[in-house]
């Protein structure tokens, strides 16, 4: 277990370029006072609002909470959520200059209604999703790309989480590409286009993602494998980690596929946000030139640790070495 402790203090300083599509995840609380007599609807009496940052956002969090440094690249809207967004990543000492402010973009919002008694835990009722994809300006997109390449020559990693907000566009991912090839680090969680990514060191799908992709939606782990090995080369990629929940993870690399069991309870709060972690922890691995197999242990267990949380959470230095001294090796 010591190279895994070595590597957690080796995260600091270590700086990763995140090119996201960011998303404010509202949390609207109330208590449950009686059903309408208008229709057979609960009536809430609201008690607050918290607000967190989802989408790409999160992985900025994350990365900044094991100790490495974010640099995010994005872009948001000229309305009150973005400044809340704004605000919850400057609170974390994050540098912002490089997240565009554009009036005519609207920042996607999740917001859950959250509901219960006043003596009971909270629950989700409903969500609403408030997303506006717009085809970006061309200013603004020449100017994430100009970003993009200032900043992949001053840090260690890439890491791109794409949420299909709108924000990356296929002349991003071109630029991306072209930095694969030569040889940068870089993962990519991708929802909808991890297809579009070439020469990239590795994606992080779960196997739902994934299998589509290869025309392979028959998920035994032997088929999950075979996903794999296609998937990279479809990439031409150099490596792939596939997260299967409760059944932990594949990693290819090279020519090999190593299983890493889940990490954790069965006891799962919120699953929100746990790929995010796992990309993170990848990404900052693959920046202090660990193994892809070495990254993803680690991206395991934050994984298993964010998924006993509430919401979209992040883990610590000092929550990574704890699990790692009580893992059963």
């Amino acid at each position: 277990m010591n190279k895994y402790m070595d590597l957690i203090d080796q995260f600091k300083g270590k700086k990763i370029l995140v090119l996201g599509d960011f998303i404010l995840d509202e949390y609207i609380y109330g208590e449950t006072e009686r059903i309408s007599r208008e229709a057979p609807v609960l009536i809430l009496k609201y008690n607050q609002s918290t607000y967190l940052a989802g989408g790409g956002a999160n992985p900025i969090l994350n990365i900044k909470d094991i100790g490495a440094e974010p640099i995010p690249v994005s872009l948001v809207g000229d309305d009150g959520f973005s400044d809340i967004l704004l605000g919850i990543i400057s609170r974390k000492k994050v540098e912002t200059k490089y997240i565009l402010r554009d009036e005519e973009y609207m920042l996607p919002v999740k917001t859950r209604i959250m509901a219960g008694s006043v003596h009971t835990a909270k629950q989700q009722v409903v969500r609403v999703d408030k997303y506006h994809v717009k085809q970006l300006s061309g200013t603004v997109e020449k100017q994430i790309i100009a970003n993009i390449k200032k900043l992949a020559s001053e840090t260690d990693a890439i890491l791109v989480s794409d949420y299909g907000g709108g924000v990356i566009t296929d002349a991003m991912i071109e630029v991306i590409n072209g930095f694969g090839k030569k040889g940068k680090q870089i993962v990519v969680d991708s929802r909808h286009n991890l297809f579009k990514f070439q020469h990239i060191t590795t994606g992080t799908p779960n196997e739902t993602e994934a299998g589509p992709l290869v025309n392979i939606e028959d998920y035994e782990e032997e088929n999950v494998k075979k996903m794999g090995v296609e998937l990279m080369k479809l990439l031409k990629s150099k490596g792939m980690i596939i997260t299967r929940g409760s059944k932990g993870m594949l990693v290819f690399e090279k020519k090999s596929i190593e299983k890493i069991n889940a990490f954790g309870s069965d006891e799962i709060v919120d699953v929100s946000g746990a790929g995010d972690t796992v990309s993170s922890i990848v990404a900052a691995g693959l920046a202090c030139g660990a193994s892809l197999y070495d990254s993803a242990y680690l991206a395991n267990i934050g994984g298993g640790l964010v998924v006993m949380k509430r919401g979209v959470a992040t883990v610590t230095p000092d929550e990574l070495k704890e699990a790692l001294a009580n893992a059963k090796t």
